[in-house]
């Protein structure tokens, strides 16, 4: 029965990744399985192979010198090779058919539209913002350091201050950058760790993950590498290609109540295109880049590291 419904579920992926469109063939093959130059395909393919032989030379041995404990020892790690070739056959499936869902979204590659999501809405609704904050607050302050001094300096001194206001308007600036810091931060990390996944997961988790697994004293922790392979490098960046899908659906889509309005609502909702800069619209921008500053995140997070302890059990539940 479970072999059953393992079949069934690795034929469901087969078939999502079949169904998507022709052009997601370029985006989606064994090559964008890894970062580019590091073909652990290979690596993990020799690793098998050689692990064949040697459980074909100790059974062989145990046939030669009626060894039982030796034969018993070779059909268990046989029966693990076989898990651990079927284990990466299915991750192979799960990245197809995660990177059809992204393509979906995104037209895009899991890692790709992460990146690129994060990158338009940190340079353009992020840091372009911040930085004329930043420069608006000086300039204020610059500007009301302006005083005309109408005084008799021998006699007595005074003067007008007439653009004192304006350190009202530089405080305003200031407490819009200390509301937009944070956010900007969680964005910036999050692009960081992005790219962070991408070279972890092709470069250490996975090859580390399945040479440990067919080790028999270092499989749990193989099998460890390999669940977190699964949530980083699977998980994690589909999430953000969908997050990157259903934000441009949201923000291409007009307001049909207030297609006709004069007031620049929801303008600075979706990327600024540049000149843009009025401070009316800091808090609409704010309100875009909090989603993916603080909800989005904890939301992967969860569902993350809920994959990742399933999909280890599930794996030291078939080690032998």
């Amino acid at each position: 029965m479970k072999k059953k419904t393992l079949l069934l579920f690795i034929a469901l992926f087969a078939s999502c990744a079949s169904a998507a469109p022709p052009t997601y063939a370029e985006t989606c093959n064994v090559a964008s399985f890894a970062t580019e130059g590091a073909d652990v395909t290979l690596w993990i393919s020799l690793a098998f192979m050689l692990t064949s032989a040697m459980i074909a030379a100790a059974y062989m041995y145990s046939k030669a010198r009626e060894d039982p404990r030796t034969e018993v020892w070779a059909k268990d790690e046989a029966f693990n090779l076989i898990i651990s070739v079927f284990l990466f056959i299915g991750l192979l499936l799960f990245f197809t058919g995660a990177c059809s869902v992204a393509y979906d979204y995104a037209g895009e590659n899991p890692f790709a539209a992460s990146r690129n999501y994060l990158n338009g809405l940190l340079r353009a609704n992020g840091v372009n913002m911040l930085r004329e904050l930043t420069y608006g607050s000086i300039s204020d302050q610059l500007s009301a350091t302006w005083y005309l001094y109408t005084g008799i300096p021998p006699v007595y001194g005074t003067g007008l201050a007439g653009k004192a206001n304006m350190r009202a308007f530089s405080a305003q600036k200031e407490f819009l950058i200390d509301l937009y810091l944070p956010a900007v931060a969680s964005l910036t990390a999050q692009l960081y760790l992005i790219d962070a996944i991408q070279w972890v997961g092709a470069y250490v988790l996975l090859p580390f993950g399945f040479v440990m697994r067919l080790v028999p004293f270092t499989r749990d922790f193989g099998n460890i590498f390999i669940a977190l392979f699964f949530g980083l490098y699977i998980i994690v960046p589909t999430m953000f290609a969908m997050s990157a899908g259903v934000f441009r659906e949201i923000t291409s889509r007009p307001i049909p109540e207030c297609a006709e309005c004069s007031v620049e609502m929801f303008y600075s909702y979706r990327i600024d295109p540049g000149g843009a800069t009025s401070v009316n619209t800091v808090f609409y921008r704010i309100g875009s880049t909090l989603p993916q500053a603080i909800f989005i995140p904890n939301l992967i997070l969860i569902v993350t590291v809920t994959c990742v302890m399933a999909i280890w059990k599930a794996l030291r539940a078939t080690a032998v």
